[in-house]
């Protein structure tokens, strides 16, 4: 079994942090040649995006979400799937928030780093949908856990961090140190969550591809 990933990903670090927190014996490699608009991928998942994970048979699962819930059906020992089924539905509406609300918000202003390269309208509504994204997790979030849902690691926990990193690194590249900051709850995940090791491993990688990514020089 392997899953097609890049270290940058929002999305393919979800299906990271289960591997390894689930400690699932899978290789993670990246996109075979010709890259993610090339013909070997795409006869795995022609939306061309990562995450794909590839099962032994050759069977092809893409999409984040489907991948977390196949690996908590197929590998249900070190379960990420909360207790109570109201924790359940907040780890599940924590994997949706970023998709429905965020826009792609990350992904336009890294895209748009060079200041030569801004369009100050695009700018505005990207960091509109960012902090409108953000002021929603705020609100479901549970002020008395360091985890997002149900008192230990879960999906949601795979949801929030690769995003909540994307929007830190946001903040470095536009020197908007308060995106994160002006929302409580979320600071103060966020400042517990980068130092619990699995999560700061998948943080670290995501911060690998940075130097690509960053303001220029």
């Amino acid at each position: 079994m392997k899953l097609y990933s890049a270290p940058i990903s929002p999305f393919a670090a979800r299906v990271r942090l289960s591997i390894y927190r689930k400690n699932l014996d899978i290789a993670i490699v990246p996109p075979p040649d010709g890259g993610l608009k090339g013909d070997a991928y795409l006869a795995l998942n022609p939306m061309g995006q990562v995450p794909t994970l590839v099962l032994d048979d050759g069977f092809a699962i893409p999409e984040s979400a489907t991948i977390l819930e196949y690996l908590e059906d197929r590998f249900p020992a070190t379960s990420l799937r909360p207790d109570k089924a109201e924790d359940l539905a907040r780890a599940r509406l924590f994997l949706r928030l970023p998709d429905l609300y965020f826009l792609g918000a990350p992904r336009i202003l890294l895209s748009v780093r060079n200041p030569g390269d801004r369009k100050p309208d695009v700018v505005a509504s990207a960091m509109e949908s960012l902090g409108r994204g953000l002021s929603y997790i705020d609100h479901f979030l549970d002020a008395d856990s360091p985890w997002a849902a149900g008192g230990r690691a879960s999906l949601g926990d795979c949801a929030l961090i690769p995003i909540l990193n994307a929007v830190a690194l946001v903040e470095r590249v536009y020197g908007r140190p308060d995106l994160i900051a002006r929302h409580s709850k979320v600071a103060a995940y966020w400042r517990a969550a980068q130092i619990e090791p699995i999560n700061a491993r998948v943080i670290a990688e995501q911060m690998a591809s940075v130097p690509k990514f960053g303001p220029p020089d």
